[in-house]
């Protein structure tokens, strides 16, 4: 997890957590490192000063004011991926967002979001690879969101495609990726929109940690799903989409 430049600083927040955990690291040691971290999680990431959430919370909640202008947010079913504590949940209830579901791939993360006052409607104990999560159905959500999640020791680039399944045509993904990991998931991203995947909404820099001697910005990213070529089954306009920011 820790990148050489900030080593330091992850070892005195996080201790030797991530010394065993590397870019080839299985989906068994990133389980057992969260479940074991679960009951300290949320006070080592204060003490490090986390500060995505809100501001990746409130990226989403500006897309969703442009592309579902006529729909209240309670009616809005969204996923939290990598859901973890539920910290991000928190952010998107004050923000008027209660049709929520939490999809984290350690049980001992979600048992501690189920403490919080957030209306998860349903925990997913699953991993986000590019296979597909059989509790989720394709085009299910109408967003997902995922703050913190996409690092490079923990999920590929090629997650991306079962994200997209998830949420239905004209539906949104925002989630974050670090500054210096940015060359590991661009690659996808520009091929997904060549495709006709996805089409990008907003990339905006956003805080990331608070402290000094850790990455202090972060990027953010809004999708929207479009509709695969040769799918009669759904809609190919999505009229008046260009690039924005929020």
């Amino acid at each position: 997890m820790a990148t050489n430049s900030y080593e330091a600083a992850y070892k005195k927040y996080f201790g030797d957590r991530f010394d065993n955990i590397t870019h080839d690291a299985t989906e068994e040691e990133i389980r057992k490192l969260y479940d074991d971290w679960a009951s300290e999680y949320d006070q080592e990431l204060a003490l490090a000063g986390v500060a995505v959430r809100k501001p990746l919370a409130v990226c989403l909640d500006a897309a969703v004011k442009n592309i579902f202008k006529d729909k209240p947010k309670h009616e809005l079913k969204i996923i939290d991926v990598g859901a973890g504590t539920g910290t991000l949940g928190v952010e998107l209830h004050k923000l008027g967002y209660t049709d929520l579901y939490a999809l984290d791939i350690s049980q001992g993360m979600l048992n501690e979001a189920k403490k919080k006052n957030v209306p998860y409607k349903k925990f997913i104990c699953a991993s986000l690879s590019d296979q597909r999560i059989p509790e989720i159905e394709t085009g299910e959500f109408d967003a997902l969101i995922s703050a913190g999640t996409l690092v490079k020791a923990h999920v590929r680039s090629s997650a991306f495609v079962e994200m997209i399944r998830m949420v239905k045509v004209g539906g949104l993904l925002c989630f974050s990726l670090r500054c210096n990991e940015l060359n590991d998931y661009q690659p996808k991203m520009l091929e997904l929109e060549k495709e006709g995947r996805w089409e990008k909404l907003c990339r905006e820099t956003v805080p990331y940690f608070e402290r000094d001697d850790l990455p202090r910005e972060g990027l953010a990213f809004v999708y929207r799903v479009k509709k695969m070529k040769n799918n009669a089954n759904v809609s190919n306009k999505l009229v008046g989409l260009r690039e924005w920011s929020v």
